[in-house]
């Protein structure tokens, strides 16, 4: 009995430190994730580096049938991705158009980014491939002033009207 009893207390330290050993290990897993996850958050909302390559992060939204860029305001020669947010995009505003930068992508769960690199300054339009849903953004010259250059108008008008009644959603 005696010989059972000295057996016991020489597996309890073996059991304690193997559950010490895995605890520390988790705490050691879950700060780094929190360490790496605040890292990225910050770091995403206004640009990133990617491949040494400087990367504006921009939101695209529709309010009032009018795109909304967030920041409104671009950096020339510095690539952006627009991130779509598809719960404040009814309709065809997914099938966007930036002619000046010859962008035209449907956007959709499965990929709502766009990216392009915009190489000329001034006020350029975005609307989507109907004309129903326009916008305009900024592009700034890398010293961060502001270019006269204003883009002509698109068409005024679409396709099938703010009616929307085309089938788009509008």
């Amino acid at each position: 009995m005696a010989d059972d009893f000295r057996a016991e207390e020489r597996a309890v330290p073996m059991i304690v430190k193997k559950n010490s050993l895995y605890s520390v290990g988790i705490v050691v897993l879950v700060v780094a994730g929190v360490i790496f996850l605040s890292l990225n958050q910050g770091s995403s909302l206004e640009s990133y580096s990617d491949d040494n390559q400087e990367t504006q992060i921009v939101k695209l939204s529709v309010k009032n049938g009018e795109y909304i860029l967030e920041p409104p305001q671009l950096k020339k020669n510095v690539k952006v991705r627009l991130e779509a947010d598809l719960p404040q995009m009814p309709g065809c505003s997914k099938s966007i158009v930036i002619p000046a930068f010859k962008v035209s992508k449907t956007v959709s769960s499965k990929d709502n980014t766009i990216e392009f690199i915009p190489d000329k300054t001034g006020t350029f339009n975005i609307a989507c491939s109907m004309n129903m849903y326009r916008g305009t953004f900024s592009v700034l010259e890398t010293d961060g002033s502001a270019s006269d250059y204003v883009e002509q108008k698109l068409n005024t008008g679409s396709s099938c009207g703010m009616g929307g009644g085309c089938g788009c959603g509008g």
